[in-house]
This record gives C-alpha cells, sequence and structure tokens, in this order.
C-alpha cells in the first residue's frame, strides 16, 4: 500500500467506501438492498489486511446503518483496530449545514460509529440557507470541541470552494467530488484549478463511474433496470453515451494488452493522476476489493499509457 498526506493524517492511497453498507447511498428506497452487516465486517477486514487505514461514510448512508456496522466492526475487533484505521463521514445532505443540525448529527454519528473523534468529517453538498463562513465556523468549533480532527467539502463546484476559501486560508483540507475516466467535469469547471491553488488535497469518488469502467455493461442499449446503475440513473445517466461506450471498448482493449481488467486499469489511471491524494472504492466483496486494488497498485508509472486513456478519442 502507499500513504499520502491529507491534513496532518497520513491516508491510504484507497479508501474504503462504504455507501452500499446497509442501502444504495443515501437513498431511502433502496435501505436494505446493499451489504449486510456480516458483509461489511467482511469487507472492513479485507480493506484493513491490504493496508487500507481510511474508512468512508455518511449519515444518511442506508439512514444511519452504514455509520452502525463500521461501529459494531469497529467494537468486534478490539481497542487496537481504532488506532488502525482513519474513519470519515459527511454531514448536510438531509437537514442543511446549519450550526445546531451539524452538531446534532456529529453526535449521532459518534454515537453509531463508538467513537468519541471523527477523523475526517465533510459537508456532503452545499447548502444554500447557510453562508460558507458560517458552515467552516461550525465545523472549526467541532475541532476545538475534539470532535473532529480534520474537515472538508463534498459535492462542490469552484464557486462554493472560492468562497469558502474567501476569508484567506481556507480552513478545509480537502476536496472529495465525484471524477473518474468519463465523468472528469472538475478538470473544465475551476475544482482542480482552485484545489492547485488553496493548497488542497482531492479524494474522487465514484472510480468506476457506477460500474460502467467494469466493462460489464453495453453502453449501446438502455440502462438495465435490475441493476445498482439502473437504481440510481439520476446519478449515471448522463455517463450512459455513444460517446463513453467507445471510450469503454478501448479500455477494454489497453486492460487486455496489460493483463488487467477494465476496472483496474480504470482505477490505475485515477490513482495516477497528479492531484488525486486517495481514491474512494466501494467494492461489492472482499475479493472483488483485493483484485480492484492489487491490480491497480501492481502496474508501474507509464506516462504513455496514462496519456493514451486521457486524451479525447484515444
Amino acid at each position: 500500500m502507499i500513504y499520502r498526506r491529507l491534513g496532518g493524517l497520513e491516508v491510504s492511497v484507497f479508501a474504503l467506501g462504504a455507501a452500499n453498507f446497509g442501502g444504495i447511498g443515501s437513498s431511502r428506497k433502496l435501505v436494505g438492498k446493499g451489504e449486510t452487516e456480516a458483509e461489511a465486517h467482511a469487507l472492513l477486514d479485507r480493506a484493513v489486511a491490504l493496508g487500507i487505514n481510511l474508512i468512508d461514510t455518511a449519515g444518511t448512508y442506508a439512514d444511519g446503518a452504514s455509520e452502525s456496522f463500521i461501529g459494531s466492526w469497529l467494537a468486534s475487533r478490539g481497542p487496537a483496530m481504532r488506532d488502525r484505521v482513519l474513519l470519515s463521514s459527511k454531514v448536510g445532505i438531509r437537514g442543511g449545514l446549519g450550526r445546531k443540525h451539524v452538531f446534532e448529527e456529529v453526535d449521532r454519528t459518534l454515537a453509531r460509529l463508538r467513537v468519541d473523534t471523527l477523523d475526517l468529517y465533510l459537508s456532503h453538498v452545499p447548502d444554500p440557507a447557510t453562508p460558507w463562513d458560517e458552515v467552516l465556523a461550525t465545523f472549526q468549533d467541532l475541532v476545538k470541541r475534539g470532535k473532529v480532527r480534520q474537515f472538508g467539502l463534498s459535492n462542490v463546484s469552484a464557486s462554493d470552494v472560492w468562497s469558502a476559501a474567501a476569508k484567506g486560508s481556507p480552513g478545509f483540507g480537502w476536496v472529495q467530488n465525484r471524477f473518474n475516466l468519463l465523468e472528469r467535469d472538475d478538470e473544465h469547471n475551476g475544482v482542480l484549478e482552485a484545489c492547485l491553488k488553496l493548497g488542497l488535497q482531492y479524494t474522487p469518488y465514484s472510480p468506476l463511474a457506477g460500474g460502467l469502467l467494469s466493462g460489464k455493461y453495453s453502453l449501446a442499449g438502455s440502462i438495465p433496470e435490475d441493476t445498482r446503475i439502473g437504481q440510481r440513473r439520476d446519478l449515471y445517466a448522463k455517463a450512459w453515451s455513444p460517446e463513453n461506450a467507445l471510450r469503454v471498448e478501448q479500455l477494454k482493449t489497453q486492460a487486455v494488452a496489460h493483463s488487467l481488467s477494465p476496472a483496474g486499469l480504470a482505477t490505475w489511471w485515477l490513482l495516477r493522476c497528479p492531484f488525486v491524494t486517495s481514491v474512494l472504492v466501494g467494492a461489492r466483496s472482499p475479493d472483488q476489493l483485493e483484485q480492484l486494488v492489487t491490480q491497480a497498485l501492481s502496474l508501474p508509472a507509464n506516462e504513455g499509457l496514462w496519456q493514451t486513456l486521457s486524451s479525447p478519442g484515444q
């Protein structure tokens, strides 16, 4: 495993995303459709065995079940496990980012995780009703009170980043947005430029674009209803296009040439992006997680291959 600095913390270049523990993300209609508690524990065990030390969740994932599964796992593995992992959660997708709500939610999160302090905490989405200076003041108070060690912003635009940093030193340490080989808006909308100028880290999620980069779908047809991407078409329908169908076929060709799976090569590409600190991966099984991580780490730096995958039309 490779480790990089995120704020004052040393994080693995892969983070285990727990959005599917107990449900599918923050969707209330899909609670119970994700991994069971036992399956979540098995994924967490394999992640730690692989050297992953960062676990990412949110208070709204499966209405709190994701955090509860992680909390029961920590309790069952003994106190030494808490020293081996960093816990990251998010707030604000329901209820906003007002001070009272954030303080109430962080206490609920800590209780579900069965810990006293969160290593990392993110605003899940912007809150139009709460100015960024108020949001940052709330998070800074959480740090002062020992409830949170570091905080960042998720699902933000460049204007959000600049607005949050308008008072000078940004105070927050990183941005967590959706970014992958097919969804690269942050390269063009100013988010990555803002991170570079402000000295912020970047932790992309959805490295396989909801499974599109696994190569298992034919993007020429319609989105299949009985799949996770079908259940979350609100997130991934835009990426289901003829142009991306061609890119996936080209990814598959390159993957065969380098003895990797399409998912492994797509994750390798993301890991090699110079602005990436840690990639959030949300595998369905321990073996899938191990295959994805080991393949992405097995291929050394290859500037020609990286440029080939990065270039439009390649």
